[in-house]
């Protein structure tokens, strides 16, 4: 049923994409395209949905070698317009992935503005030695000419495997992808060999752009004090992500899950939520909560005596076939 409905679908898909692409078409042909004064990398994606871009931000931030800030339109914020990004924000002020990205890297700037290029120049007029901006999400963004453009790519659906929505999860057509500088086939597995990354390598090669492979590593859980998670509690998985599978799965071969509560991507978790959680909570001591930095970032209000009871995951990419030394001289030159 959901394959002929997706038949019925593909027309529309269609449209909405040559719409996309005549969008893009009149901002090229006509030079509407404007490069900012400071050094800019645009970390983005074909589909809609998670495919690693605030893990790969934050990557390419730890590996800059000059004073070097963040920027991100802080989608599902309440706000408008340009701002810093602080510690004691919450969701409303700044989205979600903003909020995430401070936690992790409490000293790097981040800013939040849905047009990039004001962004940049308030940035510069704030931090006037700031000399790379990474823009998280920014490759339908077409009134800014980034300087380098990360495309990234699930492994488990690649774009080429996709169809523009909504008969799949693509923003534009495939071809796109040939104007990044670099595809980064992200999520896959640990031990992925190389026959099946040539494979994938000639399906990429009419767009001409270097191909590189990551795993996806989470990390050890840790609860807001720093204090690891203990290996024989009991796990609720709370998480509101793209992906809910994907992390319930993770969690499912890290410890002993006994509930898994998966809510949409970006939800805004509630009071009611809560008190659902501690009613779990309150059936054993050994219990706790398993979710991810990005979830711990939109659950604001959350009582103290739950949050120590409460341990958060992040992912690092860590790039196979010993590419990393090569993306970084692709990117930084």
């Amino acid at each position: 049923m959901r394959a002929l409905l997706q038949v019925f679908l593909i027309p529309l898909g269609f449209i909405y994409a040559l719409a996309a692409w005549f969008r893009r078409q009149y901002f090229q042909r006509l030079n509407k395209r404007k490069k900012s004064a400071v050094f800019t990398i645009s970390v983005g994606n074909l589909a809609v949905g998670g495919t690693g871009k605030t893990p790969m931000a934050l990557y390419l931030a730890q590996h800059t070698k000059n004073s070097t800030a963040m920027l991100s339109r802080g989608y599902k914020r309440k706000t408008k317009g340009f701002r810093e990004v602080q510690l004691t924000d919450d969701t409303a002020l700044c989205g979600d992935e903003p909020l995430e990205m401070k936690i992790a890297n409490p000293n790097l700037p981040i800013f939040v503005c849905e047009k990039r290029l004001e962004g940049i120049v308030s940035i510069q007029k704030l931090l006037p030695q700031t000399e790379t901006v990474i823009l998280d999400d920014a490759f339908q963004h077409l009134p800014l000419l980034a300087n380098k453009y990360v495309l990234l790519t699930d492994f488990n659906l690649p774009f080429y495997k996709d169809w523009p929505m909504p008969a799949g999860r693509l923003r534009e057509f495939a071809c796109t992808a040939s104007q990044a500088d670099v595809v980064v086939v992200t999520k896959c597995p640990i031990d992925l060999q190389e026959t099946e990354a040539d494979i994938i390598r000639r399906r990429l090669e009419k767009y001409d752009i270097p191909v590189f492979f990551c795993h996806y590593e989470n990390a050890d859980p840790e609860n807001a004090l720093g204090n690891t998670c203990p290996s024989d509690a009991h796990i609720m998985v709370v998480s509101g992500l793209a992906n809910n599978d994907a992390f319930q799965t993770w969690a499912k071969k890290w410890g002993n899950v006994k509930v898994c509560l998966g809510y949409p991507d970006h939800y805004n978790f509630k009071p009611s939520d809560y008190s659902q959680w501690q009613q779990t909570l309150l059936m054993s001591e050994d219990t706790v909560i398993l979710t991810t930095r990005k979830d711990f970032a939109r659950m604001q209000g959350l009582p103290d005596d739950m949050k120590r009871r409460i341990f958060m995951t992040f992912t690092t990419p860590k790039f196979l076939f010993q590419q990393e030394d090569a993306f970084l001289r692709i990117l930084f030159n």
